[in-house]
């Protein structure tokens, strides 16, 4: 198993970094560039396309390893991959089809709102009836005991709406989102590693080998921005994988707390949006309008910190919140110590030096 994530996680990123140069020239030669506004942080224009890289990525490392793993000959596959991986495409091949289809659209909207700049009701509109499309058209939803099945998948089309926003949120300084993206990702595939899971592992190993070699490029001072088509199609495939995880091994000692996983795990982001949206609120200011005050790294630069610092801790507190997410397979009393401490860490790095001063 070790060699499979190895694998997935190398070969994504390997293609990932030779394919953003390249997106980045794209960009610019179609003008599908980042101006100067004054809700961003950068002082010159940055150009897009390491939504589009990452997309390219997982097509070809996903779609390429698929094929492989479904019609080479038995004998042309490596020794380290486990004798069932044949029959287990094979019963993925739906699944993995819908996902797909679900991050076209995604990023499509993404897409959209980089070239367009769509208004902000007009994109959540999209953003819903995508998630809608996803949870009752593909199928794509989480049970959670829950016995109705509209209120599951209500709770899912949430659940999409929540992490796409997050996502793209959190895209707020050089290399926030995608440090946060790996480190998410990673997580994922190694709790369900653990449990001897093959599918969400290989998947969420692809995206994070997608996001870091992309991260090369966008590590401060970014290059280029992954843009709302690339936070719209990774916010969405997380969203997505976790929700067709499998998670409760009763025979393995697991509880029912284990559904908090991949919440724990996104748990900075989500909490940073949250904060973002009733600090707009509480300042009379529309919560869906962005500004360069309100995030995470806004208030961290504003109090003199240096460009790199919020990106590695973002990624720390997300290593964290990861650890803790694998421990609740085994701990389920983890959960509370963790979202204490991330609590209280986030709080306090949030602070503006406004408050510094009156402290």
């Amino acid at each position: 198993m070790v060699e499979f994530g190895l694998v997935a996680f190398g070969a994504a990123m390997a293609v990932s970094a030779l394919l953003t140069p390249i997106a980045r020239r794209v960009a610019q030669m179609v003008d599908l560039v980042a101006e100067v506004r004054p809700d961003r942080l950068h002082a010159a224009p940055r150009p897009y396309g390491g939504g589009i890289a990452m997309a390219d990525t997982l097509l070809l490392v996903v779609g390429g390893a698929w094929l492989v793993g479904l019609y080479a000959p038995l004998d042309w596959l490596p020794g380290w991959l486990p004798e069932a991986v044949r029959p287990h495409l094979e019963a993925r091949t739906p699944v993995l089809l819908r996902l797909a289809f679900g991050g076209l659209v995604f990023f499509i909207i993404g897409m959209l709102d980089d070239r367009y700049r769509l208004p902000a009701l007009g994109k959540f509109l999209l953003q819903a009836m995508a998630a809608t499309l996803v949870v009752v058209g593909f199928g794509l939803s989480a049970s959670l005991w829950i016995e109705t099945p509209w209120l599951g998948q209500v709770v899912s089309i949430l659940w999409v709406l929540a992490v796409v926003n997050a996502f793209n949120m959190f895209d707020h300084a050089d290399g926030m989102a995608a440090s946060v993206g790996v480190v998410a990702f990673g997580s994922l595939a190694f709790g369900q590693m653990m449990m001897g899971e093959l599918f969400v592992p290989g998947m969420a190993l692809a995206a994070a080998g997608a996001l870091g070699g992309f991260l090369i490029y966008n590590f401060p001072p970014a290059k280029l921005f992954m843009g709302d088509a690339g936070s719209h199609l990774m916010g969405y495939l997380y969203a997505a994988l976790a929700m067709v995880a499998r998670y409760y091994f009763p025979d393995r000692g697991t509880t029912r707390w284990v559904v908090l996983v991949p919440v724990l795990i996104f748990s900075v982001p989500l909490l940073d949006m949250a904060l973002v949206l009733l600090a707009r609120v509480m300042r009379g200011r529309n919560p869906f309008v962005g500004d360069a005050t309100s995030h995470l790294a806004h208030r961290m630069l504003a109090r003199g910190a240096r460009p790199w610092t919020p990106v590695l801790a973002a990624g720390g507190l997300t290593v964290f919140a990861g650890v803790g997410a694998v421990l609740l397979y085994l701990a389920p009393c983890i959960v509370y110590l963790y979202a204490a401490v991330a609590m209280g860490v986030v709080l306090w790095m949030r602070r503006s030096p406004e408050q510094e001063a009156h402290a």
